[in-house]
């Protein structure tokens, strides 16, 4: 997989690595020295599934620290063409997710729930599934040759 820029080296809190790269479908595994994170891709033409491998490694400062050059699919073969872009736009992706996102959560406690804060009747609610249901997930989004919305 070649890329046409170098991407950067990240090091933050290890709560924003693995809640960033968890929400963007990444699975936690240790590794010896570190984390490893994998997404699979899977090839609609073969059925095929490509496991796309980032690793993290903990710095003595206490942040997580991953190179995205460092990046790889597992195993040996050739990869798809489309399989290899659409994990460039990932590796972009996670860049910039590191890069812009907040390192502070801001939860409410327990005891104050948060309830007809989407909807307040069951009307819109209604209305609201209805809009949902005709979005495109972010898979189709890629397929189209777009970017997805950023994180929510």
């Amino acid at each position: 997989m070649s890329r046409r820029k170098t991407l950067p080296s990240i090091a933050k809190p290890f709560a924003h690595v693995h809640r960033t790269l968890a929400t963007l479908g990444f699975t936690q595994s240790s590794a010896p020295t570190g984390v490893v994170y994998e997404l699979s891709f899977r090839d609609p033409s073969s059925s095929r599934i490509y496991p796309f491998r980032l690793y993290a490694r903990t710095q003595d400062n206490g942040l997580t620290h991953i190179n995205l050059n460092e990046a790889s699919f597992a195993g040996k073969g050739e990869i798809p063409a489309a399989i290899a872009g659409a994990a460039d736009e990932i590796l972009v992706d996670i860049a910039d997710y590191m890069d812009t996102g907040s390192f502070q959560t801001s939860s409410q406690p327990a005891q104050s729930p948060m309830n007809g804060r989407m909807a307040s009747n069951e009307a819109e609610v209604k209305r609201l599934g209805r809009s949902m249901a005709n979005m495109r997930t972010s898979a189709q989004v890629r397929e189209s040759g777009m970017s997805p919305d950023p994180l929510q």
